[in-house]
């Protein structure tokens, strides 16, 4: 498997900026030992840093253009910069130096082979910075879309759905909701994705599906002498399988009604491995049934610590939870 680099293609005829970065398949000799996340990592930078350097290319040969660069800028910049950092930082962290070295030299060469020649037309230039500009019309692979907006909110998960970029979930809508009516908000980047537990009606994964962070929507039909369950530190210390280690609980209020919040930590075992799963919880009674909305990292080795991660999307995960909208 090689590591292919899509930077940018734009569609209007006799474009000089042109990016289609491939690397060769002996790239990475073991490319294949690293994670989806890493690949859309490489093909957003490489997207990002070749934008950027056609940008500077059309500054350099067309001087009178600096307000209309500066105006195809204004609506994206801060976006683009913002992921373009994050992901040095992800890629430095995933990567060993020298192979994201290799990476940089590789990218920064393709790319100058790319601009040698020069723009034939300043008319060239301008179509093209009308289409960064018209930034969601310029990136016509919508996976490269959502990396650069999962990238740019790596920092602060949370920001994603206060700055907007929400899309929304309704639970009735889906065929293995019955008698249930649930809103929820999530970020845009998040994938949807069916779930084999038929408790699970939808789970949601981060990076358009490519991350380790997961939202599951999770109803249980209660027995009928447990229809007026009242959630506590108790009641849901007994629900609790002993391979799952109770970490916290919380009181919440979700949508007028009183919830429990619980943190936990559950090992997995199987054959060949042993890892952990580290879950927020927010729960809930209604009409018969238990409500589970949950944020999950994971799974991960026993020995990494989830601590600081769980920390980092809690804000997300408890905002996708006040703002759920219960059917009455």
């Amino acid at each position: 498997m090689s590591f292919q680099i899509i930077a940018y293609k734009l569609t209007m005829k006799n474009i000089v900026l042109f990016m289609f970065l491939t690397f060769p398949a002996l790239f990475y000799a073991q490319a294949q030992k690293y994670n989806p996340k890493v690949n859309l990592a490489i093909e957003t930078y490489a997207f990002l840093k070749g934008q950027d350097a056609a940008l500077k290319s059309v500054a350099l040969q067309f001087p009178s253009l600096k307000s209309n660069i500066a105006t195809a800028e204004k609506s994206s910049k801060a976006l683009f910069d913002k992921a373009t950092k994050n992901i040095e930082f992800f890629l430095q962290d995933q990567l060993s130096k020298s192979e994201f070295s290799k990476l940089q030299n590789a990218l920064d060469l393709q790319i100058s082979e790319q601009l040698k020649k020069p723009i034939e037309k300043e008319k060239y230039a301008l179509d093209f910075l009308k289409i960064v500009q018209q930034r969601p019309s310029i990136i016509t692979d919508t996976l490269l879309l959502q990396g650069i907006m999962s990238f740019a909110y790596d920092e602060a998960p949370h920001q994603e759905i206060a700055d907007g970029h929400i899309q929304y979930f309704k639970v009735e809508d889906h065929p293995k909701a019955k008698q249930i009516s649930l809103k929820l908000s999530l970020p845009k980047t998040w994938l949807a994705e069916e779930a084999e537990m038929p408790e699970t009606i939808q789970q949601f994964t981060s990076y358009y599906g490519k991350g380790n962070e997961k939202f599951l929507v999770v109803v249980y039909d209660l027995p009928l002498e447990d229809h007026d369950l009242i959630l506590s530190q108790k009641s849901i210390s007994e629900m609790i399988p002993p391979q799952t280690k109770l970490i916290r609980t919380d009181t919440a209020t979700i949508d007028g009604r009183p919830a429990m919040i619980v943190e936990v930590e559950e090992t997995l075992i199987s054959k060949n491995d042993k890892t952990k799963v580290r879950m927020l919880q927010f729960m809930f009674v209604h009409k018969g049934k238990l409500y589970c909305l949950q944020g999950s990292i994971g799974p991960v080795k026993v020995s990494h610590d989830l601590e600081h991660h769980i920390k980092k999307y809690e804000p997300l995960f408890r905002l996708i939870a006040a703002r759920a909208q219960i059917g009455r």
